[in-house]
């Protein structure tokens, strides 16, 4: 039996995903603390005691959209690396992916980074949050094949990018910059200027 709602439709044994489309329309809507367990069977069309059939609480199906949100990122930022010219070319980009996902996406961002939730707490969170500086540590490693990074431990040289690629994405997405992250063409040259200086700071030459 179908069900429809306001996430679309899901067949019976879809459930947990539905729960957690309806999750993250709330949670971009009304932020972590706006809405409970009740709000997300309403917007997916259940039960208010289906929820509990896959998530023990609120904070479990938090942690299960962190996770999807880590995972999410780790992609975005993996296929915007591919194809390009280059190490330098590619960690670029994935700045420039990274950014941008951060400042579309403010309540994910927040609850991902924002201190809501403890990934230590759940594995497959945890491994997902890691899965993101490992993409950007593989970056670092084809640099450092090819002589255009410094011969640094390339976790290091990673945590150094996306330290700062971070602090970049919070400050535009928090309007602490003087740039409007919905003119496309100013962020794009904050970001690239940003990521010119990660280069720079983590070149050989």
């Amino acid at each position: 039996m179908a069900v429809h709602n306001a996430t679309g439709h899901y067949h019976h044994g879809d459930l947990g995903n539905a729960l957690l489309q309806a999750a993250e329309q709330l949670l971009q809507e009304w932020g972590v603390g706006g809405f409970s367990l009740r709000d997300v069977a309403r917007v997916a069309g259940v039960s208010h005691a289906a929820p509990y059939r896959h998530f023990r609480d609120k904070a479990a199906l938090l942690r299960a959209l962190a996770g999807r949100g880590f995972e999410r990122l780790r992609a975005a930022l993996a296929a915007a690396a591919a194809g390009q010219r280059g190490p330098e070319q590619s960690l670029i980009e994935a700045t420039r992916i990274y950014v941008y996902t951060a400042v579309q996406n403010p309540g994910m961002t927040r609850l991902m980074f924002g201190g809501v939730i403890d990934a230590e707490e759940d594995v497959g969170c945890a491994r997902a949050q890691a899965a993101v500086l490992d993409v950007l540590a593989g970056i670092i490693r084809a640099g450092l094949q090819v002589g255009a990074f410094r011969d640094r431990d390339p976790q290091e040289l990673a945590l150094v990018a996306w330290s700062t690629l971070h602090g970049l994405a919070l400050l535009a997405g928090s309007a602490q910059l003087d740039v409007d992250p919905d003119d496309t063409a100013q962020l794009e040259a904050v970001v690239r200027s940003v990521a010119q200086n990660i280069l720079y700071g983590i070149s050989r030459s």
